[in-house]
């Protein structure tokens, strides 16, 4: 299972983005494939939280364009939301506590707790996920 990174969804959408060109191929090439895709619900929160800033995106999307983006993967037969259990929640802190961390890894170690649950990749090119030495990570943009 895929697990993507909201760096690199971000990346596919603005085209402002220099990796922009190399993260939509890749991303339009899993939506178009067969391997199962788990979005993190922390993903989705991310991707439309920082699409939408007025701040951060040089041309934001409207929460309707964020929306149809987000709604659009989900309506893919081998795509889900991924949200978090118990079994979640356990793993998120022994990834923290094993990576000496906290803080800003938060949000990375949740993602990567969904990764060891689903027995998936991280896919990412956020170098804070080499940290996570258990879960397999990999970066489509190399």
């Amino acid at each position: 299972m895929l697990i993507p990174d909201v760096n690199l969804l971000i990346y596919a959408h603005d085209a402002d983005c220099p990796a922009h060109t190399r993260a939509r191929k890749w991303w339009e090439h899993a939506l178009s494939g067969v391997e199962p895709i788990g979005i993190p619900w922390v993903v989705v929160l991310a991707f439309v939280r920082l699409t939408t800033h007025p701040t951060i995106s040089r041309n934001p999307m409207t929460c309707a364009q964020s929306r149809a983006a987000t709604e659009s993967w989900f309506a893919l037969p081998h795509v889900r939301l991924l949200s978090p259990t118990l079994v979640t929640l356990t793993l998120f802190f022994d990834l923290l506590e094993s990576s000496g961390g906290a803080g800003n890894l938060t949000t990375d170690a949740l993602i990567a707790a969904h990764a060891v649950e689903m027995g998936g990749r991280v896919c990412t090119n956020d170098g804070d996920f080499a940290r996570f030495s258990s879960v397999l990570c990999v970066n489509p943009l190399d």
